[in-house]
C-alpha cells in the first residue's frame, strides 16, 4: 500500500503526508508508530468503557442479562459469574446486545468517541465474535486464518498462554492497522473441533457479515452454545472418568521430536529410561527480582504422558487424551482402562492441578514460598464477586464504607480457611494481606507506612491523583533545569520521574500536597524506589534527598505550605543513613544469592521484617514479629555497618544446623524509618 503526498499522514497528525512524516520516514515505520500509539490508547479506552458500564447499567439489568446469557448458552446460572465465563458475558452484553436500539458500546462511543483516534474507534465498532485457526506461532505474533473464508490475519501475542498451530481461537480481533490485538475474552479449541466448527460456520453466514453489519451480531450465544454442547457430546460418548491409554510406539525418536516441538509439554521427571511429561496448554509465569530474577513457572496439568521402552501412556480425561493424541499424531490403536489416580502422583487429576517449577531451580522451601507469593499477588489484583466485581486492591483504595466492610469479611474468611488448612487461604501469605490492603493490623510491614494501597497501571482513573499534582512536578523540573548542565537535568529527571510515578499510584483524586506525610516519603525512599530503578546507589540516595527537599521548598513557595519543615527531621536523619542502606543492600544481595543457589538449601523459609537488637560475632541478634529472637548470620562488612533498631526486610531461611541466613534481596530501613513503623510502640518486638 502507498500513501500519496497529498493524502493525510498515517501517523494520525492530521497533516498532509508531504508536510509531515513523508519527508524522511518510510511508510513501514509510520505504520509501526501508529500501531504502538493505538495499542497504548487501547488500554485507556477499555478502562473508561468499564467505568462507563459500571455507572450506566444497574445491577438488576446485569443480573437479568446474566440469566439470559446462561439460558441461551446452556450454562448453569452461577457459571456466568465464574472467571472462565465472566469476560465472555461482559463482551456479549456490552458489544452485541441492543437496548433501546443501540449497544452499550454504541452509547459509549456516541458520548466519548469523538476524542478517540478514528482508526481505533472504527476497530471498536467492528468487534465481533469469530473463529481463527492458528497457522504459525512466533515470539511476538500469531498468524491465524479463518477456517471458512481463508482470510489471514496477524495477532500480537500479549498472553502467556502456550498456543500451538492447529488450535482455534474463538474471540474478537481489534485491528491496529497491519496487525490485530486479541480482545479480552477468548476460548482456545483443540484441532479435532475444526470439522464440526467449519460445518457450524457454514450454517451461519451472518458470522462473516458481522464485522460490517452490527445488526448481524445475534449469533454470539449460539456459537458459545455450540462449543459447550460439542464438549459435552465429545465427553458423553464414553466414560468421563480418569483414563489411561497405552500406545505402542514404533519410532520413539520421532515421538520425542514431536514432544519437543510442542510447547504444551514439559518434562516433569526422568528416571532412568522412564520419562514423565506434563501436558499443560495453559502456563503462567512470574518473575521474582528479589530472587535474582528467578522465573516461577506454573503449568495447569491437563494430562500426563509417560514414555517407557516402546510405549507411551497417556493419563487424564478422554477429551484431553484426544488432544494429546492429535498433537503428537499417536497411533490409532491403543488399549484403554479406567484408573483412579495418576501413576506419577498417586492422586486424582483435578481441575486446577498445577505442576510448578522455576528457572533456575530454587530450593524446595523457597519454591513453595514463591508459589504462595505468586498466588498472593494474583489474588490482590483479581476481580472478586464478593467485592462487587472489584479487585481487592481497588476495593481497599475505595472510600466506600460498605465495600471496606465486605473486604474485611473476605479477609476474615480467608484467615479462617488458612487456619483450618482449607480453600484459598492455604495457598497465599495471609500475614501480608492486611498491610498490603491498608487494613488495621499489628504486623510489622513496610506497607503500613501507606494510608491506602498503591494502584499501578491505571492511565486515568478514579483511584489516581488529579493531573494538576503531576503538572506541579513537571513545572518544578522545568524551572530547576532551565539552562543547567546535562548532569543536572539527568539528576532532576531521574529523581522526579520516579517520584511522579509513585505519587500517581499512591494517592487518590482528593490528594493535595499538604496531605503528604513523612511515612509516604519514607515508603518511597526505602521500598518503592527499588521497583523503579535498576540499581540503587549511594549517589541515587543523595540525589533523591536533595531533589525532593528542593521540591518541597518549591511547593512551599508556590502554595504557602510548610511541607519542607515537616520533612526536614526525617531527611536530616536519613542524610547519612539512606546512602549507607543502599550500599549495604548491594552487599547483602550478593551474599543472599550465593546462598540461595548454594549446595545446602534451607529447611524452612519466611519473609519477615527483623528488628536488629545487638551485634554478634557472626552477624546480629534480631527479633522476629512473633517476638522470637534469632541470630542472623551476615557478612562482616555489612554487619559492622549496621546499627541497633535498623530493620531488615526480606526472605530468611534456617539451615539444618539451626543458623539463619538471608535468601533473597533484602531491604534495609534505618532507625528513623523503623520508628515510623512503630517498632518501639505498636509492635511487640
Amino acid at each position: 500500500m502507498s500513501v500519496g503526498r497529498n493524502d493525510l499522514c498515517p501517523c494520525g497528525s492530521g497533516k498532509k503526508y508531504k508536510k509531515c512524516c513523508g519527508i524522511v520516514t518510510p511508510i513501514t515505520e509510520l505504520r509501526s508508530r501508529h500501531e504502538q500509539k493505538l495499542q497504548k490508547e487501547y488500554a485507556s479506552w477499555v478502562e473508561r468503557l468499564n467505568h462507563f458500564v459500571a455507572g450506566k447499567v444497574s445491577s438488576e439489568t446485569v443480573q437479568q442479562a446474566r440469566e439470559r446469557f446462561a439460558a441461551e448458552v446452556g450454562l448453569a446460572a452461577e457459571s456466568v459469574m465464574n472467571p472462565e465465563w465472566a469476560a465472555h458475558f461482559f463482551n456479549w452484553f456490552v458489544l452485541d446486545v441492543k437496548a433501546n436500539g443501540e449497544t452499550v458500546l454504541e452509547s459509549y462511543l456516541k458520548q466519548h468517541g469523538r476524542r478517540m483516534d478514528l482508526d481505533l474507534r472504527r476497530s471498536f465498532t467492528r468487534l465481533h465474535l469469530n473463529a481463527y485457526e492458528i497457522v504459525q506461532v512466533e515470539r511476538d505474533v500469531l498468524t491465524v486464518r479463518h477456517p471458512l473464508s481463508g482470510e489471514t490475519r496477524y495477532v500480537l501475542r500479549t498472553s502467556p498462554l502456550n498456543m500451538q498451530p492447529g488450535q482455534i481461537i474463538v474471540g474478537r480481533l481489534l485491528n491496529l492497522g497491519l496487525r490485530d490485538l486479541l480482545f479480552s475474552g477468548s476460548i482456545i479449541l483443540q484441532p479435532h473441533v475444526k470439522p464440526a466448527l467449519v460445518e457450524w460456520l457454514g450454517e451461519h453466514p451472518e458470522v462473516l457479515e458481522a464485522a460490517d453489519n452490527p445488526e448481524r451480531r445475534t449469533y454470539t450465544t449460539a456459537l458459545y452454545r455450540f462449543i459447550v454442547a460439542f464438549g459435552a457430546s465429545e465427553g458423553g460418548s464414553r466414560s468421563d472418568g480418569l483414563t489411561r491409554r497405552i500406545y505402542t510406539i514404533p519410532d520413539m525418536d520421532r515421538l520425542r521430536q514431536a514432544i519437543d516441538a510442542q510447547r504444551a509439554f514439559e518434562l516433569k521427571k526422568r528416571d532412568g529410561s522412564r520419562e514423565i511429561w506434563v501436558y499443560a496448554p495453559r502456563k503462567e509465569e512470574h518473575l521474582f527480582p528479589t530472587l535474582k530474577d528467578a522465573l516461577l513457572e506454573l503449568y495447569e496439568v491437563q494430562a500426563e504422558l509417560i514414555l517407557q521402552d516402546n510405549t507411551a501412556w497417556v493419563e487424564g480425561y478422554p477429551a484431553q487424551i484426544d488432544e494429546v493424541a492429535s498433537l503428537l499424531q499417536l497411533p490409532d490403536q491403543a488399549s484403554e482402562e479406567e484408573i483412579r489416580v495418576l501413576t506419577s502422583t498417586g492422586s486424582r487429576l483435578a481441575k486446577g492441578t498445577l505442576f510448578v517449577t522455576s528457572e533456575p531451580m530454587l530450593p524446595s522451601p523457597v519454591l513453595q514460598w514463591a508459589m504462595r507469593a505468586y498466588f498472593t499477588e494474583k489474588w490482590l489484583v483479581t476481580p472478586h464477586e464478593a467485592l462487587d466485581g472489584l479487585a481487592p486492591t481497588l476495593a481497599a483504595a475505595s472510600a466506600n464504607e460498605t465495600l471496606q466492610n465486605k473486604l474485611q469479611e473476605l479477609i476474615d474468611h480467608l484467615v479462617r480457611d488458612g487456619q483450618s488448612g482449607q480453600g484459598l487461604g492455604r495457598l497465599i501469605h495471609l500475614d501480608t494481606l492486611k498491610p498490603r490492603l491498608a487494613l488495621p493490623n499489628n504486623t510489622l510491614h513496610v506497607a503500613n507506612l501507606l494510608s491506602r494501597p498503591l494502584i499501578e497501571g491505571l492511565p486515568e482513573s478514579v483511584y489516581t491523583v488529579q493531573p494538576e499534582r503531576l503538572a506541579d512536578i513537571n513545572r518544578f523540573v522545568a524551572e530547576m533545569t532551565e539552562g543547567k548542565s546535562e548532569a543536572t537535568v539527568k539528576k532532576y529527571d531521574e529523581a522526579m520521574n520516579n517520584f511522579r510515578t509513585f505519587v500517581r499510584s499512591a494517592f487518590g483524586p482528593s490528594f493535595t500536597w499538604e496531605q503528604l506525610r513523612q511515612e509516604d516519603v519514607a515508603y518511597f525512599l526505602v521500598h518503592d524506589i527499588f521497583t523503579r530503578v535498576d540499581a540503587a546507589t549511594k549517589t541515587l540516595a543523595g540525589n533523591l534527598l536533595s531533589v525532593l527537599m528542593a521540591f518541597f521548598k518549591w511547593l512551599d513557595k508556590q502554595y504557602g505550605t510548610s511541607i519542607a519543615a515537616a520533612m526536614q527531621p526525617l531527611f536530616g536523619e536519613l542524610k547519612e543513613a539512606l546512602p549507607e542502606a543502599y550500599r549495604l543492600r548491594g552487599l547483602l544481595e550478593k551474599e543472599a544469592h550465593q546462598r540461595l543457589f548454594g549446595a545446602d538449601g534451607p529447611k524452612q523459609v519466611a519473609e519477615e521484617h527483623l528488628v536488629l537488637i545487638s551485634r554478634e560475632t557472626d552477624g546480629w541478634l534480631a527479633k522476629r514479629p512473633s517476638g522470637e529472637t534469632i541470630r542472623l548470620s551476615l557478612a562482616a562488612q555489612a554487619a559492622e555497618a549496621l546499627a541497633p533498631d535498623w530493620t531488615i526486610a526480606g526472605l530468611i531461611g534456617q539451615t539444618q544446623d539451626g543458623s539463619w541466613y538471608l535468601y533473597g534481596t533484602p531491604e534495609l530501613y534505618p532507625q528513623a524509618v523503623s520508628q515510623l513503623l512503630g517498632v518501639t510502640t505498636s509492635v511487640p518486638v
